[in-house]
Parts: C-alpha cells; sequence; structure tokens
C-alpha cells in the first residue's frame, strides 16, 4: 500500500460496491493516498485488479430483501474494524456491502463520511436515504438542494486521455452488463436481431456478467480486469450499457459516444423495483451526451444516430479533494 503523508493519526477505511460504486471511490486516489488506508469490497476481476498491492478486505454482496446475508459481515467487519483501527471511513455506497460498516460506526462513533453516487442527480438512493435519516450528513456530486446534503463536486479525475481525438473509432460495438447477478438476455437477444438486420454493421464484444447465453452472431465474455474494461471502450465505435455510471462516466472522460438501456424489474432484470432507480441518465441525456432506450426500436433508432451524440465532457474532482482533506485532516 502506498502512502504519501506522514500523518500517522488519520487512518482511511474506503468502503464500497464493486461496480459502479467502487469506481468512483478508486478515482478519488488523489485524496485517499495521503493517508493509511485500506479497502472493504467484493471481490471480482474489478476490485482484485485495481486493488493489487493495496490492503484489502472482501465482503459477499448482501440485499435488503435478504437480510440474513448481512449477518455474516457482522464479525467479520468488526475484526477488520478491531486489527486496521481506522478513524475515518469513506464510502460510496451502496448498502449491500455498507451497510454494517455504517451500523458498526456510529456504534463505535467513527467519523462515516458518505459520498452520494454520481448516478443521482435530483434524488437519493435508499441507502442515502437511511444514512440521513440516522443523523449523518450526505455528500453530492450534483447540486439538488435537499435537505441534509452538502454539494463536493464529481469525485472523478480528470484523464489525460480525455478527448484525445487519436483514439481509434473502432471495428466494433462494445456492450457491457456490469456485475449484476440478475439476467439481462433481452438486451442480447435485441443486439443478435439487430446484427440480422444490418442495423449494427460491426462486431459486438459483449461483457455479459452473470447472464450466460450462447450466440453465433456476437462475442460474449463474462469478466475482465478494469484495464482491460477500459481499453475495450477506449477503441470501440461506441457503447451500449445498462444503467451505470462507472461506465458511462469512462465513455464522458474518454471521449465516446454511448447508449443506456435501464435494466427493468417487469423483466426480471432487478431484485426490487427500487434498485436503479438512476437518473444521471437522463440529465446526460438531456445535455446531448447519451440517448436512453427501452425498446429494441429505440436502440435501433439511437445506434442510426449515433453521430448526433456530443463527446468532450470535463471532469474536475478537485473541490471534492480539497473538502474531504478538510475533514479528516492535513
Amino acid at each position: 500500500m502506498k502512502n504519501n503523508s506522514n500523518d500517522n493519526k488519520t487512518r482511511l477505511c474506503l468502503v464500497c460496491t464493486a461496480g459502479g460504486h467502487f469506481e468512483q471511490l478508486f478515482s478519488l486516489s488523489n485524496f485517499y493516498q495521503k493517508f493509511p488506508h485500506f479497502w472493504i469490497t467484493n471481490a471480482n476481476k474489478q476490485t482484485e485488479s485495481a486493488l493489487a498491492g493495496e490492503r484489502s478486505y472482501f465482503l459477499t454482496i448482501a440485499h435488503y430483501k435478504k437480510p440474513w446475508d448481512y449477518f455474516g459481515h457482522i464479525n467479520r467487519v468488526l475484526r477488520i474494524f478491531r486489527d486496521e483501527k481506522p478513524t475515518h471511513i469513506l464510502s460510496t455506497g451502496s448498502g449491500r456491502t455498507t451497510l454494517i460498516p455504517f451500523l458498526i460506526s456510529k456504534i463505535k462513533r467513527i467519523p462515516f463520511i458518505y459520498i452520494e453516487t454520481y448516478s443521482r442527480v435530483n434524488n437519493l438512493t435508499l441507502f442515502g436515504k437511511f444514512v440521513r435519516a440516522a443523523g449523518t450528513r450526505i455528500h453530492t456530486q450534483w447540486e439538488n438542494g435537499q435537505k441534509g446534503t452538502t454539494y463536493i463536486g464529481p469525485v472523478f479525475q480528470s484523464d489525460q486521455k480525455s478527448g484525445d481525438t487519436g483514439i481509434s473509432d473502432g471495428n466494433y460495438v462494445f456492450v457491457t452488463f456490469g456485475t449484476r447477478d440478475e439476467q439481462f438476455t433481452r438486451l442480447i437477444m435485441y443486439l443478435e436481431q439487430l446484427v440480422t438486420e444490418n442495423v449494427i454493421d460491426r462486431k459486438v464484444i459483449v461483457q455479459a456478467g452473470k447472464t450466460t447465453y450462447q450466440s453465433d452472431k456476437l462475442q460474449i465474455f463474462d469478466f475482465c480486469s478494469v484495464s482491460e474494461i477500459d481499453e475495450l471502450i477506449r477503441n470501440a465505435s461506441y457503447i451500449i450499457t445498462q444503467e451505470s455510471a462507472g461506465i458511462g462516466n469512462k465513455c464522458l472522460k474518454y471521449g465516446k459516444r454511448f447508449i443506456v438501456m435501464p435494466r427493468d424489474y417487469e423483466f426480471g432484470e432487478l431484485p426490487s423495483k427500487h434498485d436503479m432507480e438512476e437518473d444521471l441518465q437522463y440529465r446526460l441525456e438531456e445535455i446531448g451526451f447519451t440517448k436512453v432506450v427501452h425498446t429494441k426500436e429505440q436502440l435501433a433508432d439511437s445506434i442510426k444516430n449515433i453521430g448526433k451524440l456530443k463527446t468532450g465532457f470535463k471532469f474536475d474532482n478537485s473541490g471534492a479533494v480539497e473538502i474531504l482533506t478538510g475533514m479528516v485532516g492535513s
């Protein structure tokens, strides 16, 4: 673990769920690398590759619809806190991993700093509402003026490769389903049909995660490392993704056009109606950086008009870093 500070008083616990939540917290490296720190997250290729060399602990993902899943977190987190002795806890959610660390932090009176996910523009996640109700202030990446919140700006760092006009236009379309357990076969079937109809006129590479499907029209794999995902995005012609702040913001940083197709609870693609109630994609659609689609016909139309989407979105997390540094020490 690399630490660039001689401050031995501050020890950060970085806790989040794998996927977009991890992508956001990991992007704050120009903050947390100033202090001794360790991670609590979930094990998959994304986190294991990104955290090589970091001090890290992995929990299984729980869910509020099966509350007994959280019982296994209690002793594990207590042991971690006993051994690591964190002075501050920083999290981007979600409650599927962060609930028990949050509750224990309240009992032990360890300052808990919660940053609401970038994918929520005008509302809060269920976990964010719970944290606020428990008396902890919410730090937001969008200005929404809600009670009990403080705006700190985006946590994503600018990237020297962002907007690089030398990025290849690509000879393939990259599609990513993230890390969710639920199947998303509907989108794969739409892709197959659009390839057959020649609406998609190039190779399609699908990171399907835990969605199991065999296809002779698509190149499908389950998971890969963060660096491999980055390269697939950077060199694609365009990207199609589920609701994902992590992937969407990679596309924005790398100057890639992308289409969002949200999962739908009615099709069994989410565990509950309250999952993935994100509104980031609608804000980005409003300002011209993506299209949000729900049907095969909408997807086809967006692909035909992909060149109309804007690129050149800029990130700056200097405000967030300054505020967070002031909260935990110099």
